[in-house]
């Protein structure tokens, strides 16, 4: 199974959008330089997570992007249907044969219902954490935080393009 760059980038743009919104003005600029992607790769992912109802986006000099649920109403799951797919055949590129071969014409009833029980308990431990245990997870990592270049971005307000 492959989960591509979508999900993990999703949950840091979401992590990112819940430390700062409150702050100051988030654009998809400002994740991209903290995400190391492409400010339209974020558009497109914030595009994915206002579609689910994870965000909320205003556009103007006061716009900027916000949660759209409390960060404990945000499960992992929930980002990762946002932007993924939970389609088990899609996930593990499971292929059917007309194959004459024992194997190849088995191959899919064989492995179908394992790798559905593979994506059952993702699910299901995906389900169990939210975007604020993540957020109580990572201020439990910033006790001993000491300032950078990502400090001066989480307290001082800037201007920024949308």
């Amino acid at each position: 199974m492959r989960v591509s760059k979508k999900f993990p980038t999703a949950v840091h743009a979401l992590l990112y959008v819940a430390v700062l919104s409150p702050k100051r003005r988030v654009t998809s600029t400002l994740v991209a330089e903290s995400t190391g992607s492409n400010a339209v790769t974020i558009r497109n992912i914030f595009l994915d997570l206002s579609r689910k109802g994870l965000l909320t986006a205003s556009a103007g000099k006061n716009g900027g992007v916000h949660l759209a649920k409390e960060p404990k109403d945000i499960t992992l799951w929930g980002v990762y249907q946002a932007v993924e797919t939970n389609d088990v055949e899609e996930m593990f590129k499971l292929h059917k044969t007309d194959s004459d071969c024992p194997v190849g014409k088995n191959i899919y009833q064989l492995l179908y219902p394992h790798m559905l029980a593979a994506v059952t308990a993702m699910k299901g431990s995906m389900e169990q954490v939210t975007l604020g245990t993540l957020l109580d997870e990572l201020n439990d990592l910033l006790k001993d935080f000491q300032p950078g270049a990502c400090a001066d971005s989480l307290t001082e307000p800037q201007e920024d393009a949308p």
